[in-house]
């Protein structure tokens, strides 16, 4: 075949990758606003079928700031309990929450929780898309895209709906990398903040040593030193004890729960090998064996360049955790789009596809997993793979980012 035909050929597929990408990804987010929306319609209020809330997840953040103003902190880590305050203060139209996350996590949520709820919802969702457009503009912009074109993609939609956390710990990880070695403190408090969900940074400290950012490291250990300080001398130990012996055990033992639509939203490996039938004493040693041989790949193979270095660490980290959702990968989402859209016709055609697959994933995992394909672990890792091998010249963007 002549060369040009087999560029043309190839081009086109590239062409096609992308196309599908973009509709299948924000096809899938747009679904699942479709989805409430009807649910909203059929109930009261601002619920969703009984169920849950318009902002989704965000009712957690509100309710422990109302929890906070009215001195009730002894319920937030009792499932039955504060399920029964909910239950009381949005008129039954919310079930099945619990409040995961670590005691710092209140030195902020009294601000949302001392507006009305639905006010609360929209300062939680602007603050956090105005978050991540800023924190992803060096790479968009390295790349010749508008960093308004973040808001678009799947992973952002997805985290939007489900009103977490998602968007705020992705610009968190996205200002530590890129500050790295211009301002390493600076990295090292952003790393630090990230204490909000911190398992979301379980790569983090192995990266930053693998770095040798040792001014980095003591500013990330003093900033969780300080969080945590200031929640023992605000709330007590109680809540640290609660949270520490009993929720964290609680959300780990979730995993093994694949027939509920929550833990459907799971890319990780552990629910997608209780799905496939293994037994417990099978699965978490093979997620163990998963977590040191993806912590072994970005060990070796670790990017100089610390834009490329994000993209691959919050990769390996749906990799390395039994526990994460699909609203958590905004991260992923901006790999993907990276890698499909500076992938050209002379590159290899798995690394488009793997961008291509790692930008739709966000959003189209849930409806994967339902229909019995829990086959996000192998996509996940080969879009590390495609990062990790990605050796682009300095015209891509990647290259001498601490000078943008």
């Amino acid at each position: 075949m002549p060369k040009h035909a087999n560029g043309l050929i190839r081009m086109v597929c590239v062409f096609l990758m992308r196309a599908a990408a973009w509709l299948g990804g924000v096809s899938c987010a747009a679904w699942l606003f479709i989805v409430d929306m009807r649910a909203f319609h059929l109930s009261h209020g601002i619920s969703l079928n009984q169920n849950a809330l318009i902002g989704r997840d965000f009712a957690n953040v509100w309710s422990a700031g109302r929890l906070v103003i009215e001195d009730k902190l002894s319920i937030l880590y009792t499932p039955q309990a504060y399920r029964a305050w909910q239950t009381a203060q949005f008129g039954g139209g919310i079930r099945d929450h619990n409040y995961s996350y670590p005691p710092p996590t209140l030195l902020y949520t009294p601000i949302f929780g001392a507006l009305p709820y639905v006010w609360a919802l929209a300062l939680w969702i602007t603050a956090s898309v105005a978050l991540f457009t800023f924190a992803a503009r060096p790479w968009l912009r390295k790349a010749g895209y508008a960093p308004a074109l973040a808001i678009l993609f799947p992973s952002t939609l997805t985290c939007i709906w489900a009103g977490h956390y998602g968007l705020i710990l992705g610009a968190l990880m996205l200002g530590a990398w890129h500050q790295i070695e211009r301002r390493p403190k600076l990295s090292g408090v952003l790393t630090g903040l990230m204490i909000i969900k911190p398992h979301l940074a379980i790569l983090m400290p192995l990266m930053l040593l693998r770095r040798r950012a040792w001014s980095a490291i003591a500013a990330a250990a003093a900033t969780v030193a300080v969080l945590i300080g200031l929640s023992l001398l605000m709330f007590g130990p109680a809540l640290w004890q609660t949270w520490l012996g009993q929720t964290t055990g609680e959300q780990l033992r979730m995993a093994s729960a694949t027939h509920s639509f929550f833990i459907k939203m799971m890319p990780t490996p552990t629910p997608a090998l209780f799905h496939w039938g293994l037994a417990a004493n099978v699965v978490w040693p093979i997620q163990i064996l998963i977590a040191v041989v993806t912590a072994g790949l970005l060990w070796r193979f670790h990017p100089e360049d610390p834009h490329q270095a994000a993209l691959a660490t919050a990769t390996g980290t749906f990799l390395v955790l039994p526990y994460a959702f699909n609203y958590d990968m905004t991260v992923i989402g901006l790999a993907g789009a990276l890698m499909m859209h500076r992938m050209d016709a002379r590159d290899h055609l798995w690394r488009t596809a793997a961008g291509a697959i790692g930008f739709a994933l966000p959003a189209a995992i849930i409806f994967l997993n339902r229909q019995g394909y829990w086959i996000a672990p192998p996509l996940l890792l080969a879009l590390l793979l495609a990062l990790l091998q990605w050796r682009r010249p300095t015209t891509t963007g990647f290259q001498n980012s601490s000078n943008d």
